[in-house]
């Protein structure tokens, strides 16, 4: 009987054994702070950020449609933007992702009240943002590269499509 005990001790050490070498692999490396994100870690931040920020101008303009008033655009000219800017398929009430703690701050661009001042807004706000993410390209990996050129192309189509939602305004309110 006191060889049974034995056996079954020599059996767990031996499944227990591999467990404890691999955990101590680590060894105090495994407390250190992690590396440093790779360059195109921040550079990609900093294009979600500026896409965050487009999609926040875009709801400051057109507003909350079921909360008439909170936008700039707010009340009956909130119902013009939406619908000349409707070729953009922005949503009615569209809002931004949520903003991490320190954006929220000044989350809420200020945009102007007219709905032609507004959109010239928008126009100027995209040229930059077509600009800003082709200065992007710059020295990143292709892959990053291609998505930001692509993202600087939809930019740029934008702008005559707002060119097009203040002659329609226009139209509209000579009529």
């Amino acid at each position: 009987m006191a060889a049974d005990p034995t056996r079954r001790v020599i059996i767990a050490a031996a499944a227990v054994l591999p467990l404890v070498a691999v955990s101590g692999c680590g060894g105090v490396d495994v407390l250190a702070s992690p590396p440093a994100p790779a360059r195109d870690v921040g550079v990609l931040r900093a294009a979600i950020a500026a896409e965050q920020l487009m999609i926040m101008r875009y709801a400051a303009v057109l507003g909350d449609v079921q909360n008439p008033g909170q936008g700039a655009a707010g009340g009956g000219t909130s119902a013009t933007l939406t619908a000349a800017l409707e070729p953009l398929n922005v949503p009615a009430g569209s809002t931004s992702p949520s903003p991490s703690p320190s954006r929220r701050a000044g989350s809420a661009p200020p945009v102007p009240t007219a709905p032609t001042a507004a959109i010239a807004f928008l126009r100027a706000a995209e040229q930059a943002a077509a600009a800003a993410m082709l200065d992007r390209m710059r020295g990143a990996a292709a892959s990053l590269a291609q998505l930001f050129a692509s993202i600087s192309a939809s930019e740029a189509t934008h702008v005559p499509v707002l060119d097009d939602a203040v002659r329609d305004i226009a139209a509209r309110a000579g009529a």
